[in-house]
């Protein structure tokens, strides 16, 4: 008895021990992550702060620069208006002006005069002759019949007069002068990039300047491809920006350089523009990522001394490990049918919603219903029902592909979430669906008699603009509604 005692006493002490260590190694690890939350937080909120003070002295600059351009237009018109008897190519005093403009930017604003018909005048003038003709460019179309005193922005060009890379900020005149009718502030986006360059955020950090269509006009470090392109036109991140005044978002695989970004954003209000200023999400967490492993190594020292008392405990866990499989099936999969269960299905309903918002691909459900199910039980008894339902599930899961996913919602209920589907497509489903259903018997009833049934089917396509989920499943199922009050066996379209 004695040696028992003495037993459990050292089976209760062994069984404190693993407890205690349990709970010292828990609450160490507790406090570590709890550290390295705060502080990975902290390190965010300081990078956002020095990106946002970063974006404003950067949109002070950029406003500057597209107030000085408007202003130089400005002044250039008045004097041709002032001298509505002088050719602004013969002037000397105009060429002083518009030198002056030149040089008081440091070359980075040019004035230059387009006629009606896209003649390009560069000043100082050497002839009557234009140096090129940018009738086809894209700010000349779009300024030359917009009203007087209209400002366009326009895409940047590579100017084939200098061969620069320069940003055009039109203005139609309010009165023709010698022919000329258009404005031109040419931004030389050499010499702004350069400023870009030498503020941004080192090594990998980066400036850009946008119009609010998504077109890039600049950027540090120099992405010359990518100029005067629509690179974030369709890019949701960018409607957030635009539907704010500045903020910072965190992006994953900027569609700039395929990279994990902090992006502090600020939009323009007499302007369509946007500036951004972006830090990688490397750069900022790499000293807050030494910490923590450093932090991590040590822990794991202490926790290592520690696994000798837990090494039943780890056994338990590798055991429930080994059936995770088994339980994730149970939980997902309808015991009846085989189909996944009602749970499973939206969860997958939900994830493809957001995949197809992120690739613009087509969603489409489905919802299908045994007609006269109840009197299949009541002439046949339930088990004779059960098997129908399993001859239902066969067939729809024949008629699907693996990407698909096809449940059991309840009852004689059943839904089919049909990624890469349009209306098209899923209405051509469903015909096959509910004809092979009608086609053969699903079923065998005790006494031998072949069980037929029909089924009514509901689809729609989903819309990715304002649907949710649960949405499009309630307007599948109000085309069910309608497929079965319109005599059943047939497919209906939501």
């Amino acid at each position: 008895m004695a040696f028992q005692e003495t037993l459990r006493e050292n089976r209760r002490a062994a069984r404190n021990v693993v407890l205690l260590t349990a709970l010292f190694l828990s609450s160490l690890w507790g406090f570590f992550a709890y550290w390295a939350i705060y502080h990975r937080q902290e390190a965010v909120s300081t990078s956002e702060a020095g990106l946002l003070q970063m974006n404003h002295a950067v949109e002070q600059y950029v406003q500057h620069m597209v107030n000085t351009a408007e202003i130089f237009q400005a002044t250039a018109e008045r004097w041709l208006e002032e001298n509505s008897t002088t050719d602004p190519c013969d002037d000397a005093g105009f060429h002083a002006l518009i030198g002056d403009f030149r040089q008081r930017t440091g070359s980075l604003i040019d004035v230059r005069l387009i006629t009606s018909d896209g003649g390009l005048f560069y000043f100082p003038c050497r002839s009557d002759q234009p140096l090129d003709n940018v009738a086809d460019r894209e700010y000349f179309r779009a300024i030359i019949d917009a009203p007087a005193g209209r400002r366009h922005i326009g895409t940047p060009v590579i100017s084939r007069v200098s061969g620069q890379w320069r940003l055009p900020i039109t203005v139609r005149m309010r009165k023709p002068h010698y022919g000329l009718e258009v404005i031109n502030a040419s931004i030389n986006l050499s010499v702004l990039g350069a400023a870009f360059e030498a503020e941004r955020p080192k090594p990998d950090g980066s400036i850009s300047f946008w119009r609010d269509d998504g077109t890039l006009l600049a950027r540090a470090p120099q992405t010359e491809h990518l100029v005067g392109k629509p690179v974030v036109a369709n890019y949701v991140p960018w409607e957030t920006m635009l539907s704010e005044r500045s903020g910072v978002i965190q992006v994953n695989r900027s569609p700039v350089d395929d990279t994990n970004r902090f992006i502090s954003f600020k939009r323009f209000d007499r302007y369509p523009l946007v500036v951004t200023v972006t830090s990688t999400v490397e750069s900022t967490l790499a000293t807050w990522r030494w910490q923590v492993l450093i932090g991590a190594l040590a822990l794991l020292v202490v926790t290592l001394w520690g696994s000798a008392f837990t090494l039943k405990l780890i056994r338990a866990l590798r055991k429930i490990e080994a059936n995770t499989e088994e339980l994730q099936l149970l939980a997902t999969q309808d015991a009846a049918t085989g189909l996944f269960n009602r749970r499973y299905l939206m969860e997958t309903g939900q994830h493809e919603l957001a995949r197809m918002r992120r690739y613009g691909s087509p969603l489409a459900l489905m919802m299908l219903d045994v007609d006269h199910f109840k009197r299949v039980n009541d002439t046949w008894g339930h088990p004779v029902g059960d098997r129908v339902l399993q001859g239902v599930a066969q067939v729809m899961k024949a008629m699907v592909r693996d990407q698909d996913t096809v449940g059991r919602l309840g009852g004689e209920e059943f839904a089919v979430v049909l990624p890469e589907t349009d209306r098209a497509g899923v209405l051509a489903i469903g015909e096959r669906m509910r004809a092979a259903v009608e086609a053969d018997p699903l079923a065998m009833a005790d006494d031998g008699a072949l069980v037929r049934v029909t089924v009514s089917i509901g689809v729609t396509e989903v819309r990715p603009e304002n649907d949710s989920f649960e949405e499009a499943l309630m307007r599948a199922d109000q085309a069910l509604y309608k497929a079965k009050d319109g005599g059943r066996n047939r497919v209906i379209d939501g």
